[in-house]
């Protein structure tokens, strides 16, 4: 059992990997209109459209990047360990 909770950790650190690098190119491209077109460092983020809809606010990239991966990682975080694991199974042809 304890090996494969060290497969499972190392997966998770799979998963990070690839949200930082989905976040990370976000960020600089943020970043790209920022020095190009100027802009606050406030980031609104809104449940909808609705103009009563529930809202929270985050300075700076640095932040906007945690509120990012962490969005990812719940979203998609189970699913990609699931695929991830499977993958993984397919290779060492355990079925």
């Amino acid at each position: 059992m304890k090996d494969t909770n060290a497969i499972e950790k190392a997966l998770q650190g799979k998963i990070n990997e690839e949200i930082s690098e989905i976040v990370e190119n976000f960020i600089a491209d943020l970043n790209k209109l920022s020095n190009k077109y100027g802009g606050s460092s406030f980031y609104d983020f809104y449940e909808s459209g609705a103009s009563d809809a529930r809202c929270f606010m985050v300075s700076g990239t640095h932040k906007v990047s945690s509120v990012l991966h962490r969005m990812i990682l719940d979203n998609h975080g189970d699913n990609m360990l699931r695929q991830k694991s499977k993958e993984l199974i397919n290779k060492l042809d355990l079925i």
